[in-house]
């Protein structure tokens, strides 16, 4: 066992800065607009948001401490092909610029899935409400509980300790300030990311000699793995499993998730939100790269001693915080600047999560029931829901820090069985006119128990260690350490692996994964955990079909044009071809093609078969802006 480094004064100064900062923005915009308390000015920002502070914001909401400190990890024991995680948001940001954009204005949605009740029923808008609340919440749990482990790491604080400090400084300034505290505040946080990210970067090369001696670590450990094209579906990562499972993760993020179709909603034209969504692209593009770059410093620099098992970590996920520390211990205040980096990608998810969250509670499941409630009243249990979220998601972070993994797991099993089938219900009201909400309700269930069970019994069964393509690691480096055989904790212990209940796996450093001997398991609970969202994507949709079939299709000719989104619909195509991908569901009136993303323009000019709930909530949300 070796000596612990642990933060400087300079360290601890330039972390709580980034705290107070960050509580300070909130209580600013509490003060600043209390005049204007109002859910449309909380959850809406009065609809008026620039849209470069909002792709900040929108781009650090897809970044947490998973991507800040996770991802390296990640490199660190698979490889670099983790560096396509970087493309992961460009097609999402296409579909959502030319298809869910437009429809969330054209509609002016108190939430996304007010459009389920508006297309299919109220029971798929709270059947869809209700699986994001809950996968949201388990969600913000795991991220709360990741960076406050890497700071029981590097400090004497206790991951208990760490854990109420981050839950409590996002509760507050989020509560206090809405979403302008939150926006503002992600823009700031974006800032601390990407300088610490960097210069943890550039300094871990210098240390080690320089890319170049980087990029020779990677090969001669077989890290260097970017185009392995493997179609074998139960290998864990391959540039594959991102261009296809992990775009349709982000996806379903981008297109039909609460916090960023808020932030569309915050913009006062579909141009500017267009503008706010390809913004997002770039600084999770620069974040990211530099986020997989420092995992392959980090191998880099324990190329020789690996610190897990060397007893100098607890946990493979504080491999590139100890690395900091180690790299800046002559540099007061730069490790306390990373450990704020991790903390700000934590921040921004969280603050945005609870914020979106209040927002549907309020107005998907209490304002149906209660419509008549005044401005006051719905500020008022918008805060305090705030307040009870990041109690929960407190109580669910010291959950997780009780295990070795299967809490963690199981969380984001729920998180990632969910994303697909949510994003085939919205994909089954847009582009399938004729689906009904038979189809779409037993659709969505069913997609969702099918990747449920698919990803429980992963982890009941356990991974099979020849399809994870595990790196080797070297303790020959170390001092006193024998490196004949190893254990591999990083099967079981590592917060981003989903699926980590195999067994201690023995085997020797310089053995082929090939060599390894590969067990009998059954082949559909291997199926990598980054397919998830794809399977239950294609579920849903075929699942939808056929039921809406069974059940008797909906007559397209009858359909709200308003409702739906032709996949081809640009005038640049025939008039023929665009005839056909509206399936028979009438055009939309040029009047109303004008105005669609007109911000200004009231809901009086777009008539919707609206369902009795809908417009009593709409009448209530008027009443509480004017």
């Amino acid at each position: 066992m070796v000596d612990k480094v642990h933060f400087g004064v300079g360290d601890i100064l330039v972390f709580l800065a980034s705290l107070v900062l960050s509580m300070f923005v909130g209580v600013y915009y509490a003060f600043k607009d209390r005049r204007r308390e109002t859910v449309d000015n909380y959850y809406y920002a009065s609809r008026k948001m620039s849209a470069v502070p909002l792709g900040l914001s929108i781009s650090v909401t897809f970044i947490s401490a998973l991507t800040v400190i996770g991802l390296p990890t990640e490199t660190y024991i698979f490889g670099f092909v983790t560096i396509w995680h970087c493309t992961t948001l460009v097609l999402p940001t296409v579909i959502a610029c030319l298809y869910y954009i437009p429809l969330i204005h054209r509609l002016r949605l108190a939430t996304i899935y007010e459009y389920l009740e508006m297309r299919f029923h109220r029971n798929n808008r709270v059947l869809s409400s209700g699986i994001e609340i809950l996968s949201m919440i388990l969600y913000m749990g795991t991220t709360v509980y990741i960076p406050s482990l890497a700071l029981s790491a590097v400090t004497p604080l206790s991951t208990n300790a760490a854990i109420l400090l981050t839950s409590g400084i996002c509760t507050i300034y989020t509560v206090c300030g809405g979403l302008k505290a939150v926006v503002w505040t992600d823009a700031f946080q974006s800032g601390i990311m990407f300088v610490g990210t960097v210069a943890a970067l550039i300094q871990g090369a210098l240390v080690v000699g320089g890319f170049g001696n980087v990029w020779a670590a990677m090969e001669r450990s077989g890290r260097f793995n970017v185009f392995t094209f493997d179609l074998d579906p139960r290998i864990r990562q391959t540039a594959l499993t991102y261009l296809t499972g992990t775009v349709t993760s982000f996806m379903n993020i981008a297109c039909c998730s609460q916090p960023i179709a808020q932030r569309y909603l915050s913009c006062e034209t579909v141009k500017q939100a267009r503008i706010a969504a390809v913004v997002a692209v770039i600084p999770k593009f620069i974040l990211t790269s530099c986020a997989v770059c420092c995992g392959a410093v980090a191998y880099a620099y324990f190329e020789q001693c690996d610190p897990l098992k060397n007893e100098e970590i607890a946990k493979p996920d504080q491999i590139l915080p100890y690395m900091v520390l180690k790299i800046f211990a002559d540099v007061p205040g730069m490790a306390g600047l990373f450990v704020a980096a991790a903390y700000s990608g934590t921040l921004s998810t969280v603050s945005s999560g609870i914020n979106s969250l209040s927002a549907m509670v309020l107005s998907d499941f209490i304002l149906p029931r209660k419509p008549k409630l005044s401005s006051k009243l719905q500020m008022i249990i918008s805060k305090v829901t705030g307040v009870v979220l990041g109690l929960i998601l407190t109580v669910i972070s010291y959950l997780c820090s009780l295990t070795n993994g299967t809490i963690i797991s199981l969380v984001l099993t729920v998180r990632g069985s969910s994303g697909g089938p949510m994003l085939g219900v919205f994909t089954l009201g847009l582009f399938f006119p004729w689906c009904n909400k038979w189809g779409a309700l037993v659709g969505q269930a069913v997609g969702t128990l099918f990747c449920f069970w698919i990803a429980i019994g992963s982890l009941i069964q356990g991974r099979d260690v020849y399809y994870d393509r595990v790196m080797p690691i070297s303790t020959g480096g170390c001092p006193a350490i024998n490196a004949t055989n190893m254990t591999s904790p990083l099967l079981n212990d590592s917060i981003i692996d989903w699926n980590t209940t195999q067994p201690m796996m023995v085997y020797d450093i310089g053995a082929e994964v090939d060599l390894i001997e590969s067990k009998s398991y059954n082949n559909l609970y291997l199926i990598s955990f980054m397919y998830y969202s794809m399977i239950g994507l294609f579920v849903t949709i075929i699942v939808g079909n056929v039921v809406s079939l069974i059940t008797g299709n909906n007559n397209t000719e009858k359909m709200d044009p308003k409702l739906f989104v032709p996949i081809i619909d640009n005038q640049c195509f025939p008039a023929n071809v665009r005839r056909f991908f509206r399936f028979g569901v009438p055009p939309l009136g040029p009047e109303n093609e004008e105005k669609m993303g007109n911000m200004d323009s009231g809901g009086e000019n777009f008539p919707l078969k609206e369902t009795r709930n809908v417009v009593e909530v709409r009448e209530s949300m008027t009443h509480v802006q004017q």
